[in-house]
Parts: C-alpha cells; sequence; structure tokens
C-alpha cells in the first residue's frame, strides 16, 4: 500500500469507526465500501486491560478475531462493534470498549479495556411470594405474611470462567433450601458447560385452584400443605457467540396434604396425594441481540422441548417456542414484536402442569391481575419505544467502574394479544379459549447491573385500566 493512501485509508477508518460507536444503529453501510473492504490487515496482538477475576481467555471467547490472521478493514470495523456487544451480553462487565492501535506495516493490535462487576453478593432475602408487585399491592396490601426472607449468597465468576454459584436459605411464607453451580467453559475449547442443582421446599399455604381467572389459597398454619425435593444435572454447548444448547436431567419428588386434595382431587392425576417423576427438558437459544437485557437491535428464538413423567400419574410432553425481532429505528426508537406459544399433550393435565399466562414473563401486559390456565396457546408482544433521556450519576467513588451510574430512559407504546385453550374448568374461568387483547404506554428505566423498572399504564379487553409496576424481568 503506498504511503499517501495509508494513511487516507487511517483517516477514514478513524471517522468511521467514531460514526460506528456513536450510532443506535451501527453503522454497516460503511462494510460495502470497495476500499475498506479491499484492503486487509493482520491482527498482531489482542491486549485486554480491566480484567482481574475474569480469565483472558473469557474475554477472548467473545472476540471475532485471531491473533495472526488477516481481515479486511470493513471486517475489523464491524469486528470491533460486535466484540464489544459479545463482551457486554455475558453480563461479566459494567463497560467494554473496543478498538484498535499501533496500526503499522499493514498490521494492527486490538485494544479491549472492560470494568468488571462486582461478583460476590451476600444478602439478607426479602421477597413477595405473588406473582407480580401489582397482584401483591392489590389483592393483599403489601402483607408481610406473604413474604419470604432469609439469607442469600449470589456467586458470579466466582473462578474467572464466568461460572455461578447460588445458595438460598429462606423462611416465611414457604422454607426453601437451594443451591445451584453452573459453569459454562469447561473445557479448553470454551463450548461445553455443565451444572447442577438441589431445591427442598416446604409450602404451608398453597395454590390449589385457579377461579375466576385468580389464583385460589388454603392455609393451614399448623402444617405444610405441600412439600417438593429436585435436583438435576446439565450439560450445555455453545456454538459461535450466540447459539446455546442445554441439556437437563432431573428427579423430582412431591406431596400434598389431604385437606388440598379434598379441595381439587385434580392436583395430581387420579387423586393421587403424592407424584415422583423424572424430567428431561432441552433448550435452544439464540441470541444475536445488541444488548440482552434490554435489546433494541437484533432477534432472539427459544425452543424448549420437554418430558416430565412416563407413567399414567404423570405424562407430559411438552413445546415452548418463541421468537422475537427488534428493529432499530432513527432518532433512537426501535420496534419490537415478540410471540411465545406453548403445546402440552395430552390434553388432559394434571392442575400442577396447567399454569399459561400470567405467570413468570409469560403474561399480557394490561392482565397481570388474571392468570390463564391450559394446555396450549401463546401470545403476541408487539412494543415501539424512544430512548427520550440518559445521563450519568457521579457517585465520588474511587473505583473506575462505579465512579458514575448511567441511566438511559425509554418512552413506549405497546399492545399485546393472546389466547389459552382448555378443555377443562371452561365454566368456571371466563378468559379461556377466548382472544385476549391489552395495550398502553409505559416508562423503561435501565441502569447498571441491567436493574432496572417498568412503569406502565395498560388497558385490557374487559375494559380494564390500570397502572402498573415491574421489573425489567422480561425482555420489551
Amino acid at each position: 500500500m503506498k504511503f499517501p493512501l495509508r494513511y487516507a485509508l487511517l483517516v477514514l477508518i478513524i471517522f468511521c469507526n467514531n460514526l460506528i460507536f456513536a450510532q443506535e444503529n451501527p453503522g454497516e453501510i460503511f462494510a460495502d465500501a470497495p476500499i475498506l473492504g479491499q484492503s486487509k490487515v493482520t491482527i498482531r496482538n489482542i491486549s485486554i486491560t480491566g480484567n482481574k477475576i475474569t480469565k483472558r481467555y473469557i474475554v477472548l471467547r467473545e472476540l471475532p478475531f485471531e491473533i495472526g490472521q488477516a481481515y479486511s478493514i470493513s471486517d475489523v470495523l464491524i469486528g470491533l462493534q460486535k466484540g464489544r456487544q459479545n463482551i457486554m451480553n455475558t453480563t461479566l462487565f459494567v463497560s467494554a470498549s473496543l478498538n484498535f492501535t499501533n496500526w503499522n506495516n499493514d498490521s494492527l493490535d486490538i485494544y479491549v479495556d472492560v470494568k468488571e462487576r462486582l461478583y460476590y453478593i451476600a444478602l439478607p432475602f426479602f421477597r413477595p411470594i405473588d406473582r407480580n408487585l401489582n397482584v401483591w399491592l392489590k389483592d393483599y396490601s403489601l402483607s408481610l405474611n406473604r413474604v419470604n426472607y432469609g439469607l442469600k449468597f449470589l456467586g458470579k465468576n466466582i473462578s474467572g470462567r464466568n461460572d455461578r454459584l447460588n445458595i438460598w436459605a429462606t423462611n416465611g411464607y414457604s422454607r426453601r433450601l437451594a443451591f445451584n453451580y453452573y459453569n459454562p467453559f469447561s473445557d479448553k475449547t470454551l463450548r461445553h458447560g455443565f451444572g447442577f442443582d438441589f431445591s427442598f421446599l416446604q409450602n404451608k399455604e398453597l395454590n390449589y385452584i385457579t377461579l375466576n381467572n385468580k389464583q385460589q389459597f388454603f392455609k393451614d398454619d399448623n402444617k405444610f400443605l405441600r412439600k417438593q425435593l429436585s435436583a438435576s444435572l446439565m450439560y450445555s454447548y455453545r456454538r459461535g457467540s450466540v447459539e446455546r444448547h442445554y441439556v437437563k436431567v432431573g428427579y423430582q419428588s412431591e406431596s400434598i396434604a389431604d385437606t388440598v386434595l379434598s379441595l381439587n382431587p385434580n392436583y395430581y392425576l387420579n387423586g393421587r396425594k403424592e407424584v415422583a417423576f423424572p424430567e428431561i427438558k432441552y433448550t435452544y437459544n439464540n441470541f444475536d441481540l445488541n444488548y440482552i437485557p434490554y435489546p433494541t437491535r437484533g432477534k432472539i428464538i427459544e425452543l424448549e422441548f420437554t418430558k416430565r413423567g412416563f407413567t399414567k400419574n404423570m405424562n407430559l410432553w411438552q413445546l415452548y417456542f418463541k421468537y422475537g425481532r427488534y428493529f432499530p429505528l432513527p432518532k433512537k426508537m426501535y420496534l419490537s414484536s415478540i410471540l411465545e406459544t406453548h403445546l402440552r399433550l395430552p390434553f388432559d393435565q394434571p392442575f400442577l402442569n396447567q399454569p399459561m399466562l400470567g405467570y413468570g414473563e409469560s403474561f399480557l401486559r394490561g392482565l397481570e391481575y388474571y392468570v390463564i390456565d391450559g394446555v396450549a396457546g401463546g401470545f403476541v408482544r408487539n412494543t415501539i419505544g424512544k430512548e427520550i433521556f440518559n445521563f450519568k450519576l457521579k457517585t465520588s467513588l474511587k473505583s473506575k467502574a462505579y465512579e458514575t451510574i448511567p441511566f438511559r430512559f425509554y418512552l413506549k407504546l405497546y399492545g399485546d394479544a393472546g389466547i389459552v385453550y382448555n378443555k377443562n374448568n371452561l365454566n368456571t374461568n371466563f378468559l379461556t379459549n377466548k382472544m385476549m387483547y391489552t395495550g398502553g404506554i409505559g416508562l423503561d428505566i435501565i441502569s447498571i447491573y441491567d436493574i432496572g423498572i417498568r412503569l406502565e399504564y395498560s388497558f385490557n379487553n374487559l375494559r380494564e385500566g390500570g397502572f402498573y409496576f415491574h421489573r425489567t424481568d422480561i425482555k420489551n
């Protein structure tokens, strides 16, 4: 490469690189520029700073570069943006920056700087047991009788390999002892992982049936109504930077009191008060997102197949599928559409296997106060949002990782629709086998450690409207 052209190219690279990291939608337009696609550079070295606990090879695993390999300039520019996205999606770091440096004689170095999170947290545990905070407030007036309390230890990246160890010891509404460990990179290829978990749970109050699409509870202060013991082993395989496969094999044993059986003989099948069964689960994840905790660009695919039990007392074949697309729009706007479906066979299932919408992350915004049980169904969730404000709060802390705390505010409009099929309990649950519609407006606040809240005003097809509060556990 001639001298003048080389430095003209350097100016163009710096200009393009600044544009890529300044835009909400990365500047992939430059990938097609002939001069960037034809010019090659060799990666001479990759330097990483800031990783005091995280192993160097864990960071290298997320980069689309190899030392000694030649890449076009356009591949380098896009790779820098892609590498930062992959590193942040490990959730190991508060921030990450990537750039090239020391460009000389058609070769250059890659420079990576990360700021690590706090990985070990031992805290008092205090959490309401209801499905969401809105139910706890409206139906139970924030009653302290419906909370679990105790201790929890959350360990992430404990060996520097992005492994996790969590321990819970709680009492209150329910008594629980649980621990789990997961290491996603347990071999030299950094593709294979393993994990295990154990849980023992006892409840003095139990949701024994659904009536008018509301959970019905029975409580006995003198004895435990349900006991559950479970253990499992998991194997994982990661292909590339976005695809993950999981296989989980477990065993579960549980029982209910005679009073619960008399209230709902179909809690387990065939009028039984106890069951024990193995469970096999396969999960496929494809998270090609700019930021997994709050994506505004990319796609998500989740596929899960579960086989629970092999006898007439417990026989469930379950298929779960989720697909989402996130489209960046001008002026820091985005559009997202998410489809989620469930299928359970055979259709005659015990109450234990019927919960579908209104639990966990599967719900329609505006129907938070209701649950819909069934064996087949799903929903579509659509959102259009815009980042309206962001700032960094100075903390006066000496730590470089926490000298500022970022905040981002997104204003959004949304509309959801869904349906659930159930051949049983049609007279007592009015939302079953009917199309449901919801919509509303909301404000999402995102901060450090993926912490955020969702403030939403929603309405539904029942002509009900209300204000709802959520943590940012669900994707848009």
